[in-house]
């Protein structure tokens, strides 16, 4: 490994003190400086290693904006020194330990992470939706998702709110119905439950019943009420509510 290989494990020893340390006083450009020297004195293997390590680190640590300039640069370096083959195997390297992260994030319901670290990495969160469905993005029941999703956003601070603002423009960009309904209810937003409703009337009716039966959710039976006014006034429609009617 040479001389300057070693220090990639140096420094990665003691991850939390170094990475904060160093993007606090010095930014990305020491560490981009650190990948440079390791790449022209140890190659693009060793480098190439040392720089995913260290993008694991700042995800272990939630550093996601100086993960998202590790990953650009990753990605531009990858490009210009490494071969098709290793530039392929190189970039599923990178793709494989974001996509761990935004599953790590999502199975706990680390919501606010989440936001933080699609915006900071630029992570593409509509097709990771698309594809954990039934994954990690599923949830079990109305009930229990509500429950969780609200401890986990704490809705009384700005930012929590526009953290489940942003999650409820994805969610709806992909037809996600059980995380629109869900986020849709912490932001009161009326006009998207209503447009959800007036036209999967039994959904509406699940929906009715489960907030009405629990008493955790007393908080939003002021909401039910205008919705109930509002959906009187139009035509009903019996279209089905789907797979997630059943489970509210």
């Amino acid at each position: 490994m040479g001389v300057i290989g070693p220090i990639c494990f140096l420094l990665l020893a003691d991850q939390l003190s170094y990475l904060k340390n160093v993007y606090r006083d010095d930014g990305i450009e020491l560490l981009l400086a650190i990948y440079w020297l390791l790449l022209n004195l140890e190659g693009p293997a060793v480098s190439q290693y040392c720089a995913l390590r260290l993008l694991q680190a700042t995800l272990d640590e939630s550093l996601y904006e100086l993960a998202g300039e590790l990953v650009r640069f990753l990605l531009r370096s990858g490009g210009n020194h490494l071969t098709g083959g290793e530039t392929s195997a190189h970039v599923a390297s990178v793709r494989n330990i974001l996509e761990n992260h935004a599953g790590y994030l999502m199975s706990g319901k680390e919501l606010s992470k989440l936001v933080a670290f699609v915006k900071g990495t630029q992570f593409d969160l509509v097709d990771y939706l698309q594809r954990e469905r039934l994954g990690s993005a599923h949830l079990d029941s109305f009930a229990s998702g509500l429950e969780l999703i609200g401890q986990k956003l704490q809705m009384g601070t700005l930012q929590s709110r526009l953290d489940a603002e942003f999650l409820l423009k994805h969610m709806c960009s992909v037809k996600f119905k059980e995380w629109i309904v869900i986020l849709a209810t912490l932001l009161r937003r009326m006009e998207v439950l209503f447009d959800l409703f007036q036209h999967d009337r039994r959904l509406w009716k699940a929906y009715s019943t489960t907030l009405q039966s629990h008493p955790a959710f007393e908080e939003y039976l002021d909401l039910l009420d205008v919705l109930e006014h509002k959906l009187a006034s139009v035509g009903d429609d019996d279209r089905q509510g789907g797979p997630f009617v059943d489970q509210l």
